[in-house]
């Protein structure tokens, strides 16, 4: 039997309620009305209708962490956040019963409480803006963010030419703009098979759902830069104190984003930095667009507070002719997890992936990576280096998916995919994917070599 009249509204509106908050005050509903509107409240109204509608349709922590977001700077942003909020609150968190996700712990994540930035960046201006200015590179482009917001006082593109840009989405130049836009309403791996994805959605989703602000770079058709610093700068709650005793531990939430776009025949090495104080969750989505015979240098620095959780999700798209070099180091972070994919959509694109991480004690750094062939006659090349900074035990997981369609026997994805680990605990694992169209992916195992090593003296 079904409940009584008026008892489905009534657990449809006591169900709402314990995430009201995640929703947009124009989504919020009104007593007694019913939400229909997206995808999670329709399937809590099928759910009150039936009689089986319990607070538990929606995930606590994910809705919890929408209700962390920050405000919005830019009035562009409403119609992407809402849209995302349906996503992030219809989607289950990640874990370790999940293929993409059952080598990463997030405990440490699910068990805090998340909170809203302080902003106060502090020391972190010292060490990171003025320490430049005072090498004299102050000529070299910088664009800073701190808690996933533009800040005008401490960047300076001023130095930037040819057309190019690098600035927050308010800003961004009108012939683009249109486009980002529409790139941020595709939430990645949406419709993705469970056995063979990243594991991007779900937290690629709620840094959409959370955006307070978008880091633009546009480099035109035959421009060329020679290097742009972007610097994502992360701040724990205030007070920082922290949270009182016995109770849950508090993660500040940052959301940074950022769209890179280059035309045809531009290039542009960029050096992207991640860094913070104290503890704080660091969600950020990447997108680079590369336009025909392209070129971008890529070198990713995460170099988070040792109380941090750092994830992030960088998705490169390369068109024909088009070359891709990425160098990513980890250091930083209780918990860091970058998914990188690449898709190499035009004739003779190539992507070139270098990873190394640099771990100490317990802290746990993931890098994981697909790259698609998409289009016939173009290559990859994957690589990475596990190093713990002391001796101790730091746990290291590579996973790198190299698929190419069998319709596109030219492709030709180099499988030296290598990982190195040094005195510590580290699983690699490398495949190279050509399945038929009704088969799932092959893998195979890569040695990994072990060695003894004494902590770096110096970092360059």
């Amino acid at each position: 039997t079904g409940p009584a009249p008026g008892q489905s509204q009534a657990m449809l509106t006591a169900c709402i309620a314990s995430v009201g908050a995640a929703y947009l005050p124009s989504q919020r509903p009104a007593p007694g009305a019913p939400l229909c509107g997206s995808a999670r409240g329709r399937a809590a109204v099928r759910c009150a209708e039936a009689g089986t509608l319990t607070q538990s349709a929606v995930d606590d922590w994910l809705g919890s962490a929408v209700a962390a977001r920050g405000s919005v700077a830019s009035g562009l942003l409403d119609e992407v956040r809402s849209e995302a909020t349906d996503v992030v609150l219809a989607a289950r968190r990640p874990g370790r019963k999940q293929e993409a996700w059952r080598r990463t712990d997030l405990s440490l994540l699910y068990g805090a409480t998340l909170g809203a930035p302080s902003g106060r960046v502090g020391e972190l201006v010292a060490g990171y803006v003025e320490e430049e200015e005072e090498a004299a590179a102050a000529a070299r482009p910088r664009l800073v963010f701190v808690d996933g917001v533009y800040s005008a006082d401490l960047s300076d593109t001023s130095s930037l030419g040819g057309g190019a840009y690098a600035g927050p989405l308010e800003q961004v130049p009108p012939e683009v703009r249109e486009a980002v836009l529409e790139s941020l309403r595709e939430i990645p791996e949406r419709e993705a098979d469970p056995r063979t994805e990243l594991g991007c959605h779900t937290f690629a989703a709620l840094n959409q759902a959370a955006l307070s602000d978008v880091a633009c770079v546009y480099v035109p058709s035959g421009v060329a830069v020679d290097t742009l610093r972007l610097i994502l700068l992360s701040t724990p709650s205030y007070p920082d104190s922290g949270a009182e005793a016995g109770a849950s531990p508090q993660l500040a939430a940052s959301h940074p984003n950022l769209s890179l776009w280059l035309g045809d025949g531009a290039s542009l090495s960029l050096l992207q930095q991640y860094a913070g104080r104290g503890a704080y969750f660091c969600n950020g989505l990447s997108r680079l667009r590369l336009g025909e015979n392209a070129s971008l240098t890529h070198a990713y620095l995460q170099e988070q507070s040792d109380g941090a959780v750092h994830v992030d999700s960088v998705l490169a798209t390369l068109a024909a002719g088009a070359r891709y070099d990425a160098n990513i180091v980890q250091s930083g972070g209780r918990l860091s997890r970058v998914n990188l994919a690449v898709r190499l959509e035009g004739r003779h694109s190539h992507a070139s992936l270098n990873g190394i991480a640099l771990g100490s004690e317990s802290q746990l750094l993931d890098l994981h990576s697909a790259v698609r062939h998409v289009s016939p006659d173009c290559n990859s090349d994957p690589q990475r280096n596990s190093r713990p900074s002391a001796p101790a035990h730091p746990s290291h997981a590579l996973h790198v998916d190299l698929q190419a369609p069998p319709s596109r026997s030219s492709a030709t994805p180099s499988p030296a995919a290598r990982g190195l680990c040094f005195a510590g605990r580290c699983r690699c694992r490398t495949g190279r994917t050509t399945p038929p169209p009704t088969s799932s992916a092959a893998r195979c195992s890569s040695p990994i070599r072990r060695a003894s090593t004494s902590r770096p003296t110096s970092r360059s």
